[in-house]
């Protein structure tokens, strides 16, 4: 386990958010079939140790990182089959994810086919997003 993801959760926890317990390989394996899409390793590593937030809760950015069922849910109800979403801003106001077929991490807001690139990576999407960088809104 890479020492990001611990860092991340510890910051989380300080903040109070309301933290599921790790996914397992299988749920994350299961996750990806359903949604035809590989996770990249850093998702992976980081759901092994923690599977979203709970409840919906969100951290102090007012993000909050979904649990492979939601991630799961979303999909299935997007309307979107090349958009796998795993976190959104403000209940829905905008989503961040994949975009099947293109490397990187992406924002879209609801309602709106037009994708915006982000950054390279899963973790480099969470320091943003725990940064608040004007680019994750």
């Amino acid at each position: 386990m890479e020492n990001w993801v611990q860092e991340v959760i510890s910051k989380w926890k300080l903040e109070g958010v309301k933290l599921n317990p790790p996914a397992t390989a299988i749920e994350i394996e299961n996750a990806e079939s359903i949604l035809n899409f590989k996770f990249p390793q850093d998702f992976k590593d980081f759901y092994l140790n923690v599977n979203g937030f709970d409840g919906l809760d969100w951290q102090e950015h007012m993000f909050t990182l979904w649990p492979l069922e939601m991630i799961v849910r979303d999909f299935e109800t997007n309307g979107d089959d090349t958009f796998v979403g795993f976190c959104d801003f403000l209940l829905a106001s905008h989503f961040i994810g994949y975009c099947k077929n293109i490397e990187g991490i992406f924002k879209v807001y609801n309602g709106q086919a037009d994708k915006d690139f982000l950054v390279n990576s899963f973790r480099e999407a969470i320091e943003l997003i725990n940064l608040s960088a004007p680019n994750v809104y």
